[in-house]
């Protein structure tokens, strides 16, 4: 079984520094305790041919930490936004699937900004390169191996001067990570040199709660990624903090947000409700219902903690046809629980465990990587049910085990 601790909500802060980028990050998170046999084995699901993962030990102002290097094949072509999301991840595993095509969106939306190009057509050069492909993979993997629900960053360094691209001599900060980092605290400091890329800042874009971290964290390790550059007084580090959010997770404002609509097709309907999870709710769901003047429409309801409301409330607006949104504090009672991974023959499952009221344990597979693996292999999601149930020593009960403690 391949997972991290119970019980509190585990939150990653990305604290960046000397700087912040994928290859920083990544060997960050190996830091802090993701194997790098287990992104091996997430890498062996890319279409991206032969490649070699290098992770070394290093010092940056007598601080231990990691680099992380990847021998992949030389290339002079890149790779579009729509080959990167339809082809090479295609066959990445659940919540680590999600997390890396939301990286790739969120930065392919910038550059088509800062291009003035269609979203489809966006054609990475540098970021396109497979070694960042890999990054950006190996970092959606390592959170999900951690267990990390929620992410902060701290403001990332700047620094100065111009750098080379295939478009030309560019400013620093890049033009993309202008545009990322919009709404994020940042500095204006360090050395005239690329600091912050847009792949480290594409994933504090993508993954990061643009609200404060909350008070009650308790810092349980620390991992440091270091770069390939170095600085007079400038230490080229970034700090990864694995910290545990305490009973304040039960005990926080909990919000519950709808909205009525009836100028939306179903088809759009189903991608809000994504939209809004993927935004931080957490649940949300559509309800049929009669409109006025007769007509058919549906409320679209979420709840959501008090952090990620803002977030929330935008999402409502941005990918619903609603031009109003109603929202109020409830009460919610929720049970303890975690997730983690499970290593079976068919590949890695994210398993939804829960601690009941009598201390007893239940355990459901992610069905979204359950329906992953049987496109992929072919074998029936009941076979896939009764795989996960033999890895965790659990009997046959629908689609849940149970144990005792």
């Amino acid at each position: 079984i391949k997972g991290e601790g119970s019980g509190p909500m585990k939150v990653l802060v990305i604290d960046p520094v000397g700087g912040v980028s994928g290859d920083m990050l990544l060997a960050g998170l190996i830091h802090l305790g993701c194997p790098a046999a287990f992104l091996e084995e997430v890498y062996a699901g890319l279409d991206l041919g032969t490649y070699a993962l290098h992770v070394s030990r290093d010092s940056i102002s007598g601080i231990s930490c990691l680099h992380v290097k990847f021998d992949t094949p030389p290339t002079d072509h890149g790779c579009t936004y729509a080959q990167i999301r339809d082809h090479v991840l295609e066959g990445l595993p659940g919540e680590i699937g999600n997390r890396a095509r939301r990286i790739f969106e969120v930065l392919a939306r910038a550059e088509a900004e800062v291009h003035g190009v269609v979203l489809e057509e966006v054609h990475f050069h540098e970021v396109g390169a497979a070694d960042s492909i890999l990054d950006i993979v190996g970092i959606a993997a390592a959170l999900v191996h951690l267990g990390i629900e929620r992410i902060h960053a701290g403001p990332a360094p700047m620094g100065g001067g111009c750098v080379d691209s295939l478009h030309g001599r560019i400013p620093v900060p890049a033009p993309a990570v202008m545009k990322l980092l919009e709404g994020f605290p940042v500095r204006f400091a360090g050395p005239a040199s690329e600091l912050t890329t847009p792949t480290g800042a594409a994933v504090i874009a993508a993954l990061a709660d643009r609200n404060d971290p909350p008070d009650d964290l308790v810092i349980t390790r620390t991992g440091y990624g270091c770069g390939s550059r170095r600085f007079e007084d400038w230490p080229n580090l970034c700090r990864v903090v694995l910290c545990e959010k305490g009973s304040g997770r039960e005990n926080g404002r909990t919000f519950e947000v709808d909205a009525d609509i009836d100028d939306m097709v179903p088809e759009d309907a189903a991608l809000a409700v994504e939209k809004i999870m993927e935004s931080g709710a957490a649940d949300a769901g559509i309800m049929p219902r009669i409109m006025k003047h007769g007509r058919p429409g549906y409320t679209v309801t979420a709840v959501c903690d008090d952090e990620r409301l803002h977030d929330v409330l935008n999402a409502f607006l941005v990918h619903t046809t609603t031009i109003g949104v109603r929202y109020h504090q409830v009460q919610r009672q929720v049970l303890p629980r975690r997730q983690y991974g499970v290593a079976t023959r068919y590949g890695e499952v994210v398993v939804k465990e829960v601690t009941m009221p009598d201390g007893s344990l239940r355990r459901k597979p992610e069905s979204r990587d359950l329906e992953d693996i049987s496109r992929r292999t072919g074998v029936a999601l009941a076979e896939l049910r009764e795989e996960v149930r033999r890895v965790l020593g659990t009997g046959s009960n629908g689609d849940q085990g149970r144990e005792d403690r």
